[in-house]
């Protein structure tokens, strides 16, 4: 007896309903957002990079997932930030999505979507790999190291940072279990 197992194709490819009145060109930096529908990788609230667009979706007429957009996951050249640029020392790191200019920065702006792991960076921009985004999540922890030595003297200071660093462990705490890392139990 054998089965029927199908298969997708490497993993190179994703195929997603584009969000709502949305459009998004080739070449651009694509992520999925809560709802599960593509959009233009931005710093919004719950997106999580997918890759680069592989051709123009235009759903500005239409509803959640009424035009589908293909999105290639690999290694590919954006804007470096100006603000924020990556620098060859930042090689490994994550980038973060400055904009949806298709711009990359080396730290997160408010809501700190990671674009992918930095690969290259040349006068032209920045070599990002998004092959394992979505795996990750950024955690900006609240705590400061020496906070707690010098908030010792005095009391409701230490209570203070100590608190924060209680907040920060049950942020990872929150992020391993969301990636199903860990239990909530």
């Amino acid at each position: 007896m054998a089965f029927d197992t199908p298969e997708l194709p490497s993993g190179n490819f994703v195929t997603l309903g584009l969000a709502a009145a949305a459009s998004i060109v080739a070449g651009q930096l694509v992520a999925r957002n809560a709802a599960g529908n593509a959009v233009k990788a931005d710093d919004a609230a719950g997106l999580v990079v997918i890759g680069r667009a592989e051709a123009d979706a235009d759903n500005t007429g239409g509803g959640a997932g009424d035009v589908s957009v293909l999105i290639k996951r690999g290694t590919f050249r954006f804007d470096n930030s100006v603000a924020n640029a990556i620098a060859a020392d930042d090689i490994g790191k994550i980038a973060f999505v400055e904009d949806d200019e298709n711009t990359v920065a080396a730290t997160g702006g408010t809501n700190n979507i990671p674009a992918g792991i930095i690969r290259r960076v040349d006068a032209d921009g920045v070599w990002v790999d998004t092959s394992f985004n979505g795996h990750r999540t950024a955690v900006v922890l609240t705590s400061t190291n020496g906070t707690a030595a010098a908030a010792s003297a005095n009391l409701a200071n230490l209570a203070a940072e100590t608190e924060k660093v209680g907040d920060d462990v049950r942020a990872i705490h929150a992020a391993l279990v969301a990636k199903g890392i860990l239990s909530a139990a």
